[in-house]
């Protein structure tokens, strides 16, 4: 909450001249940054492992809402700020999956599990920064593809985590003043994914990530012989 508030501030967020959509897009864009920063780590089990990613997951999906109700010149209503926060905890629960695998991973036969847990934070928190500023620093290369692959633009835009809190928000990502002048795809013609797409995709990513995180763990299991 400290560090959620700290960094509102620095940007701006408390100053209550943000369009409500593009203040809903901060506060879980910046909640969802720094949640796996204070992820607690894993359990003794798996089962209390996924229990603490989806309560950890559900907790920062909360603070966002209430960060909501506090700023701005106004409340916002729950029925705006219900589909960003339900779309930013779909993205935390693969993320916190993500970075349950990698502390396992990290852990290894040293048992630093401090360690573990903070690299497993950081890496995480790493890819989803890239991932969500993906129409910055791919839009380039996208539009040089889309001549022979029209469809390199809308997945650019539509593999962002940013551009999903936007399309929950309600807020035309790219079309905020500082994208619009930075990014190239805000000058091309392009689509954004739907609300229900995005669901599907993240229910899609969750279960691979829990089959893969359970085929892990029996590789590690030791042979009876």
């Amino acid at each position: 909450m400290l560090a959620a508030g700290v960094v509102l501030a620095a940007l701006g967020a408390t100053t209550g001249h943000q369009q409500p959509s593009a203040l809903r897009v901060l506060v879980t864009a910046v909640v969802g940054l720094l949640a796996p920063l204070f992820w607690p780590g894993n359990g003794e089990t798996p089962m209390r492992t996924a229990l603490r990613i989806v309560v950890w997951s559900a907790a920062a999906a909360g603070l966002a809402a209430i960060a909501l109700r506090l700023l701005g010149s106004a409340a916002q209503p729950f029925s705006r700020i219900l589909p960003s926060c339900g779309v930013l905890m779909l993205i935390l629960l693969p993320t916190h999956v993500a970075a349950a695998i990698l502390e396992q991973r990290f852990r290894g036969p040293s048992g630093d599990a401090q360690c573990a847990r903070e690299m497993a934070g950081r890496t995480v928190v790493i890819a989803l920064a890239l991932l969500g500023s993906m129409p910055l620093w791919l839009g380039p290369a996208a539009e040089l593809l889309s001549g022979q692959h029209p469809w390199t633009i809308d997945a650019v835009i539509g593999l962002s985590p940013l551009t999903h809190l936007a399309v929950a928000s309600g807020n035309d990502l790219l079309r905020n003043q500082w994208l619009y002048e930075h990014s190239n795809l805000a000058a091309l013609q392009f689509s954004y994914p739907v609300l229900t797409e995005l669901a599907w995709f993240y229910a899609m990513v969750s279960l691979m990530l829990a089959l893969t995180a359970l085929a892990f763990r029996r590789l590690r299991r030791p042979h009876p012989h």
